[in-house]
């Protein structure tokens, strides 16, 4: 049973209310870094959470819940008349794989607390036409996910050059990711930020 903030069961209750009740979606688009399209079905822009959500035309299917044993999905579609997301689709393989977050919200009381009406799905896959987008979303397939989940490497470090973990702030724009490499370009001053474990041997690959 989801437990909802007072005001959002009297505006749910109410047999008419002044403030409409609204679809945000959160798409996650696998830039480097990673960024955020923001859509809210409405006729105009709303601000939820300091972003500013696009009034935008999208719809969600009903659930589909199939007896074979497979994971449920529903269907997300967004316009494709202007073509404004399909160079996102194109660029990066339909977006497979990508997160997408619904929440609905009630537009009187945008500062509530919406977890019990935020749901996260994977896009399973994806078809466009020239009207719209659509996108299969559902819950991740267990069977496809990455096993073991972390790699650990002796001489190899997995962070991106100057992002958050690493850090590094010259002017340099590629790096080897290795220990010596990180070494070399920061005076070893940076070198304590290297992902890499250089505790573990060189030599063979274990699981744990």
């Amino acid at each position: 049973m989801k437990i909802l903030p007072t005001p959002l069961v009297l505006s749910k209750n109410l047999l008419c209310g002044p403030q409409p009740w609204l679809l945000l979606v959160d798409v996650t688009i696998p830039t480097e870094p990673a960024t955020k399209l923001y859509l809210v079905r409405n006729n105009e822009d709303v601000v939820y959470a300091r972003n500013t959500y696009t009034a935008f035309p999208f719809d969600f299917t009903p659930m589909k819940m199939e007896g074979k044993g497979e994971i449920p999905t529903i269907t997300f579609r967004v316009s494709n008349v202007a073509r404004s997301l399909q160079s996102y689709v194109e660029d990066y393989e339909g977006l497979i794989g990508e997160e997408v977050t619904l929440r609905i919200v009630n537009n009187a009381h945008l500062g509530e607390d919406y977890t019990e009406l935020t749901w996260v799905f994977i896009i399973l896959s994806c078809s466009v036409d020239s009207q719209w987008i659509n996108f299969s979303v559902g819950a991740p397939n267990p069977l496809r996910r990455r096993f073991p989940l972390y790699k650990y490497n002796a001489d190899h470090c997995p962070w991106r050059l100057s992002s958050v973990e690493c850090k590094y702030a010259g002017a340099d724009s590629t790096c080897k990711r290795t220990l010596a490499d990180c070494q070399l370009r920061t005076g070893g001053s940076n070198s304590l930020n290297f992902g890499g474990h250089i505790g573990l041997g060189q030599g063979g690959i274990r699981l744990v």
